[in-house]
């Protein structure tokens, strides 16, 4: 090998590294009579590469799929027998004998050697993306949860502010007609601040349910572009995740005229409502920024427009227009889950897992396009396969 192969180098430095190590475990040694704990989850996020390290670079012997263990790798430390094993529970650290000192150096010594892994990958992780043999995780339900959360706290902060309220029943008399009006004008304070504060939090949590939903909106599309069975073209991974949303819906959505009409709505949604909260409160048309006219006043810079803002209300998202968004958002959902985008959209709520290469996607589109029992097989085959994986049921 030459001296320049970037393995060869990376493995000089691994080596190096872990000083001490060796691939040499006793004959007989079962890893059941060797105590083992698991280090700080910190230490060691990604287990895997601890495996391919150990395994792919330092020739350490290694077993696969166990009773609730996914791999284990065996070697030793300074002349002790040594385990490194992914379980169910976590990544686990296995050695006979020795002191505290040692095993926390191994710690050491084992994050030290994964930095050198970590930059020979590098290049490599960045190259498969690019030619999009990669995967993202699903966290739909996630990303739903939280938007369905604000939502319905929203609406039921403008439903109390809509609540009306009780009626006192007059007394008689001159005195008691008295403290009765005083009483109900006392009530209708205390009734006006109540609903004031029953629509701020209804606007507050308006707010939160529209940029939660533009976060789950992105991260549908991008899951959707998957499910929808058309194979990328080199690099069109990357050039997807980084279009901004609008883009990547008028990719999803092939038939343009069914897109207009809630593209539109989501544009104004957007400049309206959820950039100036997102961002500092700035407003792309100047309704944030006002002139100072003489002898008059502050006058905003986008003028009359000023009256499309948020801002334009005491309070700035109130019920009705809350509601309009939730229509919006629901018409847009209803686009998204029916028609072309119906099937696509069951893998996606199923919670599969969607990977970009061509044979995965080639295995979406003979699920979405093929019978319904075509699509509930595959849901089916990844259900039991995820629950496998994630019980190490092996």
């Amino acid at each position: 090998m030459s001296s320049s192969d970037p393995f060869e180098i990376m493995k000089l430095r691994v080596t190096k590294a872990l000083a001490g190590f060796s691939k040499k475990f006793p004959e007989g040694q079962s890893r059941y009579d060797i105590a083992s704990s698991k280090p700080d989850k910190s230490d060691f996020p990604v287990p895997d590469l601890v495996l391919f390290m150990m395994r792919n670079v330092m020739g350490w012997e290694w077993s696969g799929h166990g009773e609730k263990v996914r791999w284990t790798v065996y070697g030793s430390f300074k002349g002790l027998p040594v385990i490194l094993e992914l379980r169910k529970f976590g990544f686990a650290i296995g050695m006979e004998g020795g002191e505290a000192k040692d095993r926390q150096r191994l710690v050491n010594q084992l994050k030290t050697a994964l930095r050198h892994v970590e930059t020979f990958l590098a290049p490599i992780a960045q190259h498969q993306v690019s030619l999009g043999e990669a995967s993202i995780a699903n966290r739909f339900s996630e990303f739903e949860s939280r938007y369905r959360f604000f939502r319905e706290m929203a609406d039921k902060a403008y439903a109390e502010a809509k609540k009306r309220p009780k009626k006192r029943k007059a007394k008689e008399g001159e005195v008691a007609a008295e403290e009765t009006a005083k009483s109900f004008m006392s009530d209708m304070v205390l009734d006006l601040n109540r609903s004031t504060r029953a629509n701020q939090k209804g606007f507050y949590y308006s707010t939160a349910m529209v940029d939660a939903y533009f976060s789950l909106l992105e991260h549908r599309l991008v899951l959707l572009r998957a499910f929808s069975g058309k194979p990328l073209a080199e690099g069109e991974l990357l050039d997807f995740l980084g279009s901004k949303w609008d883009a990547k819906l008028n990719l999803i959505v092939s038939d343009a005229s069914l897109s207009a009409e809630p593209l539109g709505k989501m544009r104004d949604i957007k400049e309206r409502i959820r950039n100036p909260f997102a961002h500092g409160g700035f407003e792309n048309d100047g309704g944030s920024i006002f002139f100072h006219l003489p002898h008059i006043g502050a006058i905003p810079t986008n003028f009359s427009r000023f009256g499309n803002s948020v801002r334009f209300s005491f309070i700035p998202i109130e019920q009705e227009a809350h509601a309009d968004v939730c229509a919006i958002f629901d018409g847009l959902d209803e686009l998204l889950t029916t028609g072309p985008l119906e099937r696509p959209h069951r893998l996606m709520d199923a919670g599969v897992d969607p990977s970009y290469d061509r044979e995965q996607i080639e295995e979406y589109h003979a699920a979405i396009s093929g019978t319904e029992a075509d699509l509930e097989k595959f849901l089916d085959r990844w259900g039991h396969e995820f629950m496998m994986h994630a019980n190490m049921d092996y």
